[in-house]
């Protein structure tokens, strides 16, 4: 099973002049819920799902409770996770104050088991979802090409959202007729 990807033209946000270059933004397949991420693991072990639920649901709270405190979480094989801080810069020590904090972050360190699962990963290029979107378009339509320069404009996202991937480079689409 492969990673998807798709392409997205991007400007560089601290240079708007340089010319935008493609990058690769992965493009998920579905979600595992806790419903079903509860399902799975009951089906192997001899907790029932309703057991596997409430322990995932207390090890969430747990885990907040714990970064809270400026604790690191560690679980194991899985990595560490913990707070980091953001800030604006003070001219010196002494003018540092708790309001040049601008944010927190969660730092996620992965452990040595989960780092091993990049190696041999293949990548498969898909569609980005604006891509597809035009393409179900036209097919409702009744039409036989897609214009897709009416995909949202590179650089940045447009519009689109966040994790859209909404680049104009199509993914691998073109304007051929759709089959």
């Amino acid at each position: 099973m492969g990673l998807n990807y798709s392409i997205a033209m991007l400007k560089n946000p601290q240079n708007q002049d340089e010319s935008a270059k493609a990058y690769a933004k992965s493009q998920i397949t579905g979600e595992l819920s806790l419903k079903e991420l509860s399902r799975r693991v009951a089906a192997q072990t001899t907790a029932s799902r309703a057991d596997v639920t409430a322990v995932i649901i207390a090890t969430v709270e747990n885990m907040i409770d714990g970064l809270r405190a400026g604790e690191q979480v560690d679980f194991g094989d899985l990595g560490k996770f913990r707070l980091q801080i953001t800030s604006r810069g003070a001219e010196t020590a002494e003018k540092f104050t708790s309001s040049n904090i601008t944010g927190v972050n969660i730092q996620f360190i992965p452990g040595e088991d989960l780092k091993t699962i990049f190696a041999g990963l293949e990548f498969s290029p898909v569609p980005t979802r604006a891509a597809t979107r035009l393409l179900l378009k036209a097919q409702k339509a009744g039409q036989t090409t897609v214009d897709f320069s009416k995909a949202p404009a590179s650089g940045g996202n447009s519009g689109s959202k966040p994790d859209d991937g909404g680049n104009t480079g199509g993914g691998g689409l073109d304007e051929n007729p759709l089959g």
